[in-house]
């Protein structure tokens, strides 16, 4: 019984000999394992917070409020100019912008018109080429006018942002409109007339 247990071992430590070579193993393929992670966006309980908002929480609403166009300086200079002065009446602020537009276009057209060589035709052409600009400035205010003030009632009032009601101003309005256009005109022309006397009666003016 030892005997034939002794042989059946021999047997089998042959087999395994012939069958695999001494010092050499068999390599199994190894797969390489790569670390891999997930990464989800953790929700923000909330809203989140906007730095530029519309106003009134309304985004069909137009704004250009800049921190440059809020700044005191900047509205306390715009709040002075003709146009934004509520205060005064349509026709008066159409003829201080036409007075200016007039006195300051005549120089330009003086001094850089086709004519400005010719001694005593420079002076009367520029001011006709000032006259035309006036016309012509006139008459799209006027175009301007017919078409955005179709409606004299608007049917929403005016509101700050804090929702305090205020007067519309005169100015925003058909006839208010009008009256600019009208002031504007006898403005500009005033005003091409002035720098025209000037250049005849001022003793530095060549």
């Amino acid at each position: 019984m030892a005997s034939t247990l002794f042989a059946s071992q021999q047997a089998l430590a042959s087999t395994s000999c012939l069958s695999r070579p001494a010092g050499l193993r068999v390599a199994l393929p190894v797969r390489q394992v790569r670390p891999s992670f997930v990464v989800r966006a953790q929700s923000i309980p909330g809203e989140k917070p906007q730095a530029v908002q519309p106003i009134n929480g309304d985004p069909f609403i137009g704004m250009f409020e800049t921190p440059v166009t809020s700044a005191p300086i900047v509205a306390t200079y715009l709040s002075n100019l003709p146009a934004y002065r509520t205060g005064v009446s349509p026709l008066l602020r159409g003829v201080e912008i036409g007075l200016a537009h007039g006195l300051l276009l005549t120089g330009p057209f003086i001094k850089l018109g086709p004519l400005r060589n010719v001694p005593g035709y420079a002076e009367k052409a520029g001011c006709a080429s000032a006259l035309g600009v006036v016309a012509i400035l006139t008459v799209c205010l006027a175009i301007y006018g017919a078409s955005t003030f179709q409606q004299d009632t608007p049917e929403l009032g005016v509101k700050t942002l804090s929702g305090r009601e205020i007067q519309r101003d005169p100015l925003q309005s058909a006839q208010g409109w009008s009256s600019f256009s009208a002031g504007f005109f006898v403005g500009g022309f005033s005003g091409v007339g002035w720098a025209y006397l000037l250049t005849l009666t001022l003793p530095y003016y060549s």
